[in-house]
């Protein structure tokens, strides 16, 4: 009875989520842009009325430009978006694959490093702190904080590398290799584990490229056009036959328009911190714990006890 009351009075300053409020996440979950879009959705809606009180008072002669004018700018402008949110999705499932494939290999080379008969237990902890630093290096190099120091397990390190993650490939490899010109294990257990120690690097460079490499300015340009244009002018095709309702109905395109747009804007960088961006904290703490269980160690200190490997996604508008 004591504790009931002490919870229910501990939770009087937080209300919890109730029915309705899951009701209405799964109804109308909230956007991660919803602050630009919103501000942007409010805006037209003041520039639609602006137009309907032009019209219908002072008389302004509008040409009657009819649907066929607004039929085809809706084409054009959907093949674009269409094309647009295609290429940024692309960039980000490409960006998921990659850090799976990262997990895999993770757990592979810890698999065959259990299996090797002859390892101490400390040897085995340090290729694990090597694999799950990896993660954690890669993703601090992702989102320009690339310190050594940063990655849990080298925070006393004295090396000060330019590129972290090349640095933890290259002290795994070298275990690897000082493992066998030491004889504990065979050239064919090297032969095994060398793909999956290489395919670090290799999942380094592919999300490079796609950080590197932005999508054509070309394409980004012409839809934001095709936006400007067309939001710009439905007011005035519509405002004499809809009146007043011309600052909702716009207020409905503009919300789907635009945050279609705004929403390929973050997902074609999918290694940052916004809501849509990759989870790639929760990624290496995923790795974390694979290695901890599949090597039988334990990792210090742990990711909550440190910002830069628990920082949470930040909600972008």
């Amino acid at each position: 009875m004591v504790s009931g009351a002490s919870e229910r009075a501990a939770n009087r300053g937080n209300p919890p989520v109730g029915r309705f409020a899951a009701l209405r996440e799964a109804v109308w979950p909230k956007l991660p842009v919803w602050r630009r879009l919103d501000l942007l959705t409010l805006l037209m809606i003041a520039y639609s009325t602006a137009v309907v009180v032009a019209v219908k008072y002072p008389g302004v002669d509008v040409p009657q430009l009819g649907s066929p004018f607004t039929v085809l700018n809706g084409i054009v402008l959907g093949l674009l978006l269409s094309f647009r949110n295609a290429a940024a999705y692309d960039r980000w499932w490409e960006g998921r694959k990659l850090w799976g494939q990262l997990v895999n290999d993770s757990r592979n080379i810890c698999l065959k490093v259990r299996a090797l008969p002859g390892l101490t237990q400390e040897e085995r902890a340090g290729v694990g702190k090597l694999v799950a630093g990896f993660a954690v290096g890669l993703k601090n190099h992702l989102r320009g904080a690339g310190k050594l120091q940063d990655v849990p397990g080298f925070e006393g390190d004295r090396h000060h590398p330019l590129h972290v993650p090349n640095h933890l490939a290259g002290e795994l490899l070298g275990t690897l290799q000082a493992w066998r010109r030491a004889g504990r294990i065979t050239d064919f257990d090297l032969l095994l584990m060398d793909p999956h120690a290489r395919a670090f690097m290799d999942v380094c460079g592919a999300c490079e490229r796609i950080k590197s490499t932005p999508a054509p300015k070309s394409y980004r340009s012409l839809v934001r056009h095709g936006l400007v244009l067309y939001l710009a002018t439905a007011p005035w095709l519509i405002a004499r036959d809809v009146g007043f309702l011309t600052g909702m109905v716009v207020a409905i395109l503009t919300y789907f328009l635009l945050g279609v747009e705004l929403t390929a804007e973050d997902v074609e960088e999918p290694f940052g911190r916004d809501a849509d961006d990759l989870a790639l904290t929760a990624i290496c703490e995923t790795i974390r714990k694979s290695v901890m269980q599949t090597l039988g160690v334990s990792l210090i200190p742990t990711p909550s006890s440190l910002p830069l490997y628990a920082a949470a996604a930040k909600p972008t508008g």
